[in-house]
């Protein structure tokens, strides 16, 4: 039976997207959950953080000289006790610290591994809003790499994560909307976004979808985890534009450049090819 939270939703201040600053911002927010949630719904809360702690394990299993240690679920000392005796991690985890200690050659291949292996985690999920929250995510990544492999000539393999039929379907069809238009009801919108040429502005677009659809998706949900994860989620978007500035988006524009530059060059690509992918595509 679904649990009803009155006093915490309650208690949510009122947020918007272009808010410059929080009186209640996402570590306060799990302090409150982790003390006041059912233990099985403050569970939800951690697979967000999950992924912070993949960063983490990988660059210590590497040996990187990890100064300013950004914790996740776990503390630093917790993942070396974790890569010490690895039967009590989240199975993706404990494969993964397994197959790195057996062939740390293959880092790189494990690393790509890992990251498939979380979403699989995700996509196990059984809250059925979160589960579905996960699902955008990963095709709104795809739909967003699939749009950038077809406009510039790019390899489909190393951009679009081999997920669900949607990421499929991005890798081998030649329509302009991948034959996903009637399984697919954003990727119109998606398409759009795609089309602003300000980086910061489609970043800032995204973000604006994501809003919609969590509003949309709860749009009956009153008093339940789900309310509370919504609101997570918002809170986390609004911190990450807090962090962003003019110049960070300048640097964000020439980063992009450069990496589309040197991926070019890795795919053997000219200009007038990649020019012709773009009229074609």
């Amino acid at each position: 039976m679904a649990r009803n939270y009155y006093f915490l939703v309650a208690g949510l201040p009122n947020i918007t997207i272009e808010d410059s600053k929080l009186s209640y911002g996402s570590a306060e927010m799990l302090s409150d959950m982790k003390e006041f949630l059912h233990k099985k719904d403050y569970s939800y809360f951690e697979l967000f953080r999950l992924k912070q702690d993949n960063r983490n394990l990988y660059k210590i299993l590497c040996g990187f000289d990890v100064k300013a240690f950004e914790s996740g679920n776990y503390t630093r000392a917790q993942i070396e006790q974790m890569i010490e005796e690895p039967d009590e991690a989240v199975s993706y985890i404990r494969e993964f610290i397994e197959a790195f200690e057996k062939d740390i050659e293959k880092r790189d291949e494990l690393k790509q591994k890992l990251v498939t292996s979380y979403i699989d985690h995700l996509l196990e999920c059984d809250n059925e809003f979160l589960k579905s929250y996960f699902e955008l995510e990963i095709n709104m990544r795809n739909i967003l790499a699939a749009l950038n492999v077809r406009k510039h000539g790019l390899d489909a393999e190393k951009y679009i994560l081999k997920i669900n039929e949607v990421s499929s379907a991005l890798k081998s069809s030649s329509l302009k909307d991948f034959g996903l238009s009637d399984s697919v009801e954003y990727i119109d919108r998606l398409s759009s976004i795609f089309e602003i040429k300000d980086l910061l502005a489609r970043e800032k677009a995204i973000d604006l979808f994501k809003w919609d659809w969590l509003d949309e998706k709860t749009v009956w949900n009153y008093f339940t985890i789900e309310k509370l994860l919504v609101h997570f989620i918002k809170v986390t978007i609004i911190e990450r534009w807090i962090k962003l500035d003019p110049e960070t988006g300048k640097e964000l524009f020439e980063r992009f450049i450069r990496e589309l530059e040197k991926q070019g060059k890795e795919s053997g690509i000219t200009d007038e090819e990649k020019e012709k992918n773009r009229i074609e595509g």
